[in-house]
């Protein structure tokens, strides 16, 4: 992409917050309500992009180690579900309760940040 164009996240970025100071103010009711979930989402992509990829990079890695071998994400969940409903891997397998925890502080990261700033234990 040419220099001349600012980048996706700052592109985005300045959506949103035209959206949310400039415009949200001005709309009640409907509108509003829908103007913010609109903005919410957009934040969503905006995180999404930003730390997805690191994110499925050390699920990836966590997932080879507990499987031990190598596999997309899919695949190696696809796995992992199967071996769990089977029981060929137990619930209180070393590390399966980290991997789990630190797959969904990743969502939650994305999704809803809010959340990770409470305890583990009310997750």
């Amino acid at each position: 992409m040419t220099t001349f164009v600012p980048n996706v996240e700052l592109l985005l970025q300045a959506a949103v917050d035209y959206l949310d100071a400039e415009l949200l103010s001005t709309l009640e009711g409907y509108h509003h309500f829908q103007l913010r979930i609109c903005v919410n989402t957009l934040r969503i992509v905006a995180r999404e992009m930003a730390q997805a990829p690191a994110f499925e990079q050390q699920e990836q890695e966590r997932l080879q180690h507990l499987l031990g071998h190598a596999g997309s994400v899919a695949e190696l969940n696809g796995e992992l579900n199967d071996r769990i409903a089977s029981n060929q891997l137990p619930l209180d397998a070393p590390g399966l309760a980290e991997h789990l925890r630190d797959t969904l502080r990743g969502a939650l990261a994305i999704n809803n940040p809010t959340w990770i700033a409470r305890p583990l234990a009310t997750l």
